[in-house]
């Protein structure tokens, strides 16, 4: 198990472009601890997949990234997507149930999808009036 200790690091991981899931811990709580022990065991039984680990009091910046206010949480990449950032499941069955759920998308379906929302959004955005163009005064 890797420790993520700065943003360098999980950029690193992340580009590697494999099955990546990271603990997001509270070094200090033993129960998140023990949290990354399930996580350790259930990927053990996955195919391919880096297990990382962040400890938040270590570098409070780095959960901040993924919305993550509370501990044990979870992140999942694959293919250098994210596809999960959140609450820690609450059983080892769970955690397994995301994680192979994880590993069986087609990433190319993922990859098309997510170029089509970008699409929509930036189209939507482009065509939307600036605020201040209501400003200009009607000509005379």
């Amino acid at each position: 198990m890797e420790a993520i200790r700065r943003r360098a690091d999980l950029d690193r991981l992340v580009a590697a472009g494999g099955s990546l899931v990271v603990s997001v811990v509270d070094g200090a709580d033993s129960a998140a601890m023990a949290f990354t022990g399930n996580v350790k065991a259930v990927s053990g039984r996955l195919p391919r997949m880096t297990v990382a680990v962040i400890d938040r009091l270590e570098s409070p910046d780095l959960p901040a990234l993924f919305g993550i206010t509370q501990v044990p949480a979870l992140v999942v990449f694959r293919a250098g997507v994210g596809l999960f950032a959140g609450p820690a499941p609450s059983t080892e069955a769970l955690l397994e149930a995301l994680l192979r759920r994880a590993m069986a998308l087609d990433m190319d379906a993922v990859r098309t999808e997510m170029s089509r929302e970008r699409a929509e959004t930036e189209g939507t955005m482009a065509h939307r009036a600036c605020p201040t163009s209501q400003r200009v005064p009607p000509e005379a």
